[in-house]
């Protein structure tokens, strides 16, 4: 087990540390349907967007749109998408590395209904193709107090790396372990904040019950566990059992949930590396989500840092 970073209230405040998001990117391919298709169904949509996307690239934009110097790593495929990766990060003023992985970069095929409720499907040989040498070397740029965040797209191997080398540069790490592609028994001990929904906890801790699940996680080596919980708003449990709740923003209509999970991520990561209680970068990332909700697509439903803390 690597040490913990050490942290003071110093840490972040006014501070110029940095985010390094080790993650995916993707090309995003929306269907507006009237509802989820059944088994054997076939439907035609109403509307279909396209868009970049992956949970790596919506988190590292989120952050960079907060204000926070952003260093994203981001595998791509050799296919003409991977410089619309690199010509997103650039005018969003995220300091990118895509290398390339695979033949192409990853898609994912998502599928909306009329509720905003979302079924998503994505390829994974771009983000299976980062090697942990290669995500070792792009963190050595990291400095004491940074901090490091991933998803569950990439390897278990090249998370573990990525983790590792995080915790012993002296960063804070975060992982949003979505999609769930492999088991996390054995990184926790090199998670000090993890951000999950009640699904992801259940599946992750083997119990349907709430307390239970964090309390399993927290025993296993976690520092934080931070659950979303749609229309019932988000709980941060630490160690010391004092549990923050933050209660869902309004929102006028529900048109897409994609997204949702990333915005309140990335938001919630930069706000309290900008000095924010985390009783303010928990409503911060309430009402980003709120925002994104209320619109179709992920990166196209965005707030704008005008609205952001």
């Amino acid at each position: 087990m690597s040490p913990p970073a050490q942290e003071s209230p110093q840490d972040f405040p006014g501070s110029s540390a940095a985010l390094h998001v080790v993650g995916n990117a993707t090309e995003d391919l929306f269907f507006a349907l009237s509802h989820l298709p059944r088994p054997g169904e076939t439907l035609v949509a109403d509307r279909v967007l396209t868009s970049p996307g992956g949970k790596g690239l919506n988190q590292a934009v989120l952050a960079a749109r907060c204000g926070v110097r952003v260093h994203l790593l981001a595998p791509v495929g050799e296919d003409p998408f991977a410089e619309t990766v690199r010509d997103l990060a650039r005018a969003e003023g995220i300091r990118a590395d895509c290398p390339v992985t695979a033949p192409l970069s990853d898609r994912s095929i998502i599928a909306v209904d009329r509720h905003g409720e979302n079924t998503i499907l994505s390829s994974a040989a771009s983000a299976d193709g980062l090697l942990p040498a290669v995500a070792e070397k792009a963190l050595g740029r990291c400095r004491p107090g940074d901090r490091v965040l991933l998803q569950g797209n990439l390897s278990r191997a090249t998370t573990m790396t990525a983790l590792v080398t995080a915790r012993r540069r002296g960063c804070r790490t975060i992982a949003n372990p979505s999609p769930l592609r492999w088991a996390w028994e054995g990184l926790w001990p090199e998670v000090d904040t993890v951000v999950l929904n009640r699904l992801e906890l259940e599946s992750l801790s083997g119990t349907a019950n709430l307390e239970a699940g964090v309390d399993e996680l927290l025993s296993q080596g976690c520092r934080r566990v931070l659950v979303t919980m749609g229309a019932d708003g988000a709980q941060l449990f630490n160690r010391e059992e004092s549990t923050l709740r933050q209660s869902a923003a309004p929102v006028a209509a529900v048109v897409d949930t994609a997204g949702a999970g990333d915005t309140f991520t990335g938001v919630f990561v930069a706000a309290e590396m900008k000095g924010h209680p985390t009783t303010e970068a928990l409503r911060h990332a309430a009402a980003a989500a709120a925002y994104t909700i209320n619109r179709p697509g992920t990166l196209t439903a965005f707030p704008p840092a005008a609205v952001l803390p």
